[in-house]
């Protein structure tokens, strides 16, 4: 919303003659809406954030695959036997 808009709703709101109560209402309202909508805006940018992270294969592969890759790329002499999650 430009200012212009926001000078029309805020001329619009003080023509309703509200009472203390109903403005109180009213900004209460506004600003919970303010603070889901920030609250919203953060989480969407912290998983835009986290998805950054994660690393992607450049194709898709199966995993003995992926383990002979690591294994002939790998810097040092260090050997570990792979344990499947299944056993």
């Amino acid at each position: 919303m430009n200012a212009m808009s926001l000078d029309h709703l805020w001329r619009y709101i003080q023509g309703l003659s509200l009472s203390a109560s109903n403005q109180r209402w009213l900004g209460e309202r506004l600003i919970e809406a303010s603070k889901s909508q920030t609250i919203q805006d953060e989480d969407e940018k912290k998983i835009k954030k986290l998805n950054s992270l994660f690393g992607v294969w450049s194709e898709r592969s199966d995993g003995e695959r992926i383990e002979n890759i690591i294994r002939e790329n790998r810097e040092t002499n260090y050997e570990r036997r792979l344990v499947s999650f299944d056993e």
